[in-house]
């Protein structure tokens, strides 16, 4: 039971943020949209997801090779995330949604990656899956970004790969430009531009499983824009492998990319920030909380001026973290420590059941509290249709605007017109 728990993980957890928008020209890979050309209905897939499932106990049975089984395992979870596609009430995903007006603004954002470098297409820099161990390396990405759409939507063109429409700046967001830098280079770049700002804050993102460099730098301008943060946008791509099938490779390497966020934390703290806000999603909650708890135990001076640290989704063992990770959290001083939640989160459902152990971000069976940290609830701000209920921290206005109140206005969350919950001794907030 415990392999068919970790198909059906690897299927609904969908905590990437949609496929990377590509220059006019650029290749992209039909992995990128599983739903693409599928006309079978929901019934169909039933008999063909429970023949696999019985081939994989078969297997199990007769302790068949680890090659038979990760096929068998790779197949049936294909199946079950593509039947997903037909389900009959599903809505589709922000990240395809309305096209805008022809309005369009162009935003910068810097990053830090220990990913290995990719071969160049169409004049733009690339970063794949591998890891590289020297990391992380630095850069700048130029997205452009429609500015007539709802916040949380990132538009992308419709079956680019299949098609080929041009991607229009004034519909959809694109990359422009993926500029590698030396560590140095970037550092004082970015210190030149933040002299120049009224409020020299920076915003850092991390994000999660199933999620490619593109995609990271496309939700990261998204976020920024939607937030209208005043600062420096800037974010951490550890080597996912994009795939919904990498599951365990993604655990795996979020333990290995610990060394190199660390080390980027240290290159961070030389930019003389007036303040830093560090949001982190889904897997990549594993990298932040637990690099800065080592760092903490080690007594590792933090990055001075973290003001926030937003945990979105967690997908970290609940007990792990109460008795590992949020003790030594909790003696960050100066920081607002935040995290959400939500009972629609299916990813994290299908993550609890294949650990064993509920996660953070899952308000099932109940809503996990912390010391030290404020919960939000986000169940009714991401509804289980809409991403698989896992990308409301980028996707949902109303998450954003709760942002927006933690960040620019400092209130804490009993002054964000939130919902009181839970004990006098133990309380969470609700977002309606």
């Amino acid at each position: 039971m415990k392999s068919l728990r970790f198909v059906l993980t690897i299927t609904m957890l969908v905590l990437g943020f949609g496929a990377a928008s590509l220059a006019p020209g650029q290749p992209a890979s039909p992995d990128r949209d599983v739903c693409a050309g599928i006309t079978e209905s929901y019934e169909s897939f039933d008999q063909r997801i429970a023949a696999a499932k019985t081939k994989l106990l078969n297997l199990e049975a007769r302790n068949a090779s680890d090659g038979e089984l990760d096929s068998a395992r790779a197949n049936l979870a294909d199946l079950i995330f593509r039947q997903e596609c037909v389900r009959p009430d599903m809505q589709p995903d922000p990240i395809r949604g309305p096209a805008a007006q022809p309005q369009w603004v162009t935003l910068t954002t810097y990053y830090g990656t220990n990913r290995q470098s990719g071969p160049a297409a169409n004049g733009l820099a690339s970063y794949g899956a591998e890891r590289n161990a020297s990391g992380p390396s630095f850069g700048r990405v130029v997205v452009s970004i429609p500015t007539a759409r709802r916040p949380g939507e990132l538009n992308l063109p419709l079956n680019l790969w299949l098609f080929e429409l041009p991607a229009d700046p004034a519909k959809h967001f694109i990359i422009k430009s993926v500029v590698p830098m030396s560590g140095d280079a970037a550092l004082s770049e970015m210190r030149s531009r933040m002299g120049q700002l009224s409020r020299k804050s920076l915003l850092i993102f991390v994000h999660g499983y199933n999620v490619s460099f593109n995609d990271a730098a496309l939700r990261t301008a998204q976020l920024s824009h939607d937030l209208n943060f005043p600062g420096l946008p800037m974010f951490f791509s550890w080597p996912s492998a994009a795939r919904t099938a990498a599951y365990p490779r993604d655990e795996e390497m979020s333990e290995l990319s610990l060394d190199a966020f660390d080390r980027f934390l240290d290159q961070i703290g030389t930019l003389g920030a007036s303040e830093i806000y560090i949001v982190a999603h889904s897997m990549g909650n594993r990298v932040v909380t637990r690099t800065i708890a080592r760092r903490l135990a080690n007594h590792k001076t933090m990055p001075a001026n973290l003001k926030g640290l937003l945990l979105a989704a967690p997908d970290i063992n609940a007990d792990i973290f109460r008795e590992q990770i949020a003790p030594g959290l909790s003696a960050l001083s100066g920081t607002s420590r935040t995290i959400y939640a939500s009972n629609n989160d299916v990813a994290l459902r299908a993550s609890s059941a294949l650990h064993d152990f509920p996660r953070v971000g899952l308000t099932r069976p109940q809503v996990q509290l912390f010391s030290g940290f404020e919960t939000v609830d986000a169940t009714g701000a991401a509804p289980m249709r809409r991403g698989y209920g896992h990308s409301y921290v980028t996707d949902s206005p109303r998450v954003i605007r709760d942002m927006q109140a933690l960040i620019f206005l400092k209130r804490a969350a009993q002054a964000r017109g939130l919902t009181r919950k839970g004990t006098a001794a133990a309380p969470y907030w609700a977002i309606q």
